[in-house]
Formats: C-alpha cells, structure tokens, sequence
C-alpha cells in the first residue's frame, strides 16, 4: 500500500467519526469519538505533508482526553489550559502559511469548545470551528477534511437545532 492510499483510507475513516461525534448525547462521548478523529487525522494529515495539521490533531487528541474530566473535577481545568499555548508553539514550529493560520484559529476554538461542560455549548464551538478546519484542508488538498467538514458542520447544525428545539419544549420527533 502506498502512503497516499493510507493517508486516504485514515482520512475517510476520520470522516466517519467526524460526522458521528456530534450525534453523541454525552460530552464524554463526544470527547472519545473526537479523539479516535484527532488520531486518525493526525496520520492522515502527516502522511500528505500537513505538518501543522498533523501536530495540531495530536495536540487535540491530547485536550480532548484531558478534557473528559472537566466535568466532574473543576480543578483539572488548570491542566487542560496548560494545552492552549502550546497552539501557537505548534503553529509558529510547523508553519505552512495560510493552512497553519486556520488549523491554529480553528484548534483556538476547539479549545475554547471543550473547555465547556454542556454539550450543546461544546456543539457550537465545533461548528464555529468547521470553515477554519475546511480553509485549512482546501489549502492542504484533504479531500477526506473538506468533505467531513461540510457533512459535520450540517450535522452539528441538526444537533443544535434539536438541542434548543428541545430547551424550548418543542416536539423534535418530525
């Protein structure tokens, strides 16, 4: 197998998680499927050359474990911030232009999402995040990134939509 044929295969994988994670009802759910897509992108992204979409899937798979217990043990936040900054270390050591400035804008707002605990707040950081996640893809040529963006960014729309459909007390079963 080639590493084009891997990176593709690891990249289509990622989208399958990435389009599923947001269906999650539970924040720790949303939290382990995000994983598995942070690390199946960070091979992806480092096997078509990527490097500072690589490294920044690597640092978020990290955040998104370190962000699992900020639920129930407040004082873990101090950990979990002590991943922000190394965003932009990431960024300046692995600059690739353009795509570096996006993929550090969207992480920035990854970080900013799984900092909350509620889930649909945790949603609507993610969606905020999907057209620096998809710049960064169409400039780095991801086929399997943009398309996941796209089909993500729609689903987590769904699922906010449902969420505060449901805050208000209207019947979201149509």
């Amino acid at each position: 197998m080639t590493a084009e044929t891997i990176a593709a295969a690891l990249g289509w994988v990622g989208f399958v998680l990435a389009v599923s994670w947001p269906l999650f009802r539970s924040r720790t759910g949303m939290l382990a499927a995000q994983l598995g897509v942070c690390v199946l992108f960070t091979g992806h992204y480092a096997l078509i050359g990527a490097m500072t979409g690589a490294w920044l899937n690597a640092l978020s798979g990290t955040q998104a474990a370190a962000a699992v217990p900020l639920a129930t043990r407040p004082q873990f936040r101090w950990v979990y911030l002590a991943t922000i900054p190394v965003i932009a270390s990431v960024t300046v050591a692995s600059w690739q232009g353009l795509a570096s400035a996006a993929a550090a804008v969207a992480m920035t707002i990854v970080s900013l999402g799984r900092w909350q605990i509620a889930p649909d707040r945790l949603r609507l950081f993610m969606a905020l995040s999907v057209p620096f996640w998809f710049t960064h893809n169409a400039l780095v040529g991801s086929l399997p990134g943009m398309v996941a963006d796209t089909c993500t960014g729609a689903v987590l729309l769904v699922t906010i939509l449902r969420d505060w459909r449901a805050r208000r007390g209207v019947d979201t079963r149509r």
